[in-house]
């Protein structure tokens, strides 16, 4: 299970879930492409809006990955290696992580994270 939050203001981003449903996260993202529907979540204070939906595929002319909140759709798009380091963030949290804990990923404190892209906050559901 999983749901991504959006703060219009900031353009931060939650992506939260159950551990087993981030660690499925990470291995989807070492695909070439997919997508993922998200868990509504009713009331995502101090968030704006929840997203609907992830999409990813990978795209060989970037060194980088993107994480941009488009509409109501998440999408990421990077290199091969940018993705699996995403991925790894993902799920080294899921795996190691307390359930009070949460992880920033955004640039340029990861340099494997595009300029453009939204920060993101990984949690666990609450």
């Amino acid at each position: 299970m999983l749901q991504v939050l959006y703060s219009g203001g900031t353009r931060e981003l939650e992506l939260s879930g159950t551990r087993r449903g981030l660690l499925m996260l990470g291995q989807m993202l070492r695909g070439k492409a997919g997508s993922c529907d998200l868990s509504e979540n009713r009331h995502p204070f101090p968030y704006e809006r929840p997203l609907s939906e992830i999409t990813f595929r990978e795209d060989p002319e970037r060194d980088t990955a993107s994480i941009v909140a488009e509409d109501q759709i998440l999408r990421i798009r990077g290199g091969r290696e940018a993705l699996d380091l995403l991925a790894d963030n993902i799920e080294d949290f899921a795996s190691e992580a307390d359930a009070s804990d949460h992880c920033h990923v955004d640039f340029p404190t990861y340099d494997y994270i595009a300029p453009e892209s939204d920060p993101l906050v990984i949690a666990f559901m609450r």
